[in-house]
């Protein structure tokens, strides 16, 4: 993946930006050094404890005025939807994952996670508490969810 991003980013950024692969728990980068941080469908492996780190870290590394978002699928509400989606995720996609790519073991936990995680607002609550303005928004009627927003100053 980061080597998609960096051909796209290539392409697209006209190399403009700069796309690396680090622990974003534990790492030596240098703080408020970024303008954006943004992650795509990493939090629901992620405990409370972590994502504590993971808003800490967010603060530390963001410029003042710096963007973050992050985006989770989620377990949505209504209960039709919960059915459907559920099939979807825990049995579905683990055969699609044994059909194309030989391994159905791994998708098998995709609605394991997202069924404990279960959306971003357990996330804006702990990156609230760490003082960074945060908002909530769901997205496909509650199928996913997510975080942005930016540091205080």
């Amino acid at each position: 993946m980061v080597e998609k991003s960096r051909k796209k980013g290539e392409i697209i950024f006209q190399n403009k930006i700069e796309i690396f692969q680090d622990d974003v728990l534990e790492n030596e980068l240098k703080s408020e050094e970024f303008d954006i941080i943004t992650c795509a469908f990493g939090l629901k492996t992620f405990n409370e404890y972590q994502i504590d780190l993971l808003a800490k870290q967010v603060y530390r590394l963001l410029k003042k005025d710096g963007q973050f978002t992050f985006i989770e699928i989620s377990k949505p509400q209504n209960s039709i939807l919960y059915f459907l989606y559920s099939f979807y995720l825990g049995k579905i996609i683990p055969i699609l994952g044994k059909l194309f790519l030989g391994n159905s073991d791994d998708y098998k936990m995709l609605w394991l996670y997202t069924k404990k995680f279960e959306s971003c607002k357990k996330v804006e609550t702990i990156f609230k508490k760490n003082n960074l303005n945060v908002q909530y928004k769901e997205y496909f009627f509650g199928c996913a969810s997510g975080i942005y927003g930016t540091k205080k100053a």
